[in-house]
C-alpha cells in the first residue's frame, strides 16, 4: 500500500494528512460504516482560525 497518497495540499497550500480506509463493499457492515464516515467528515463543524 506504499503507492496510496500519504498527504494533499489544499487550494490555500495547506497539507493535509490522508486517512484510507479499506473496506468489502459486499458486507453490510461495511457499507454502514463507510456511510458513518463520509457523515462524519461532511457534518464536523468547521474551525474558524484566526492569526
Amino acid at each position: 500500500m506504499d503507492f496510496l497518497t500519504k498527504e494533499y495540499t489544499d487550494i490555500k497550500k495547506k497539507t493535509h494528512r490522508v486517512e484510507h480506509i479499506i473496506l468489502s463493499a459486499n458486507n453490510r457492515n461495511s457499507k454502514e460504516q463507510i456511510m458513518e464516515e463520509l457523515f462524519q467528515a461532511l457534518t464536523k463543524p468547521i474551525r474558524n482560525i484566526t492569526a
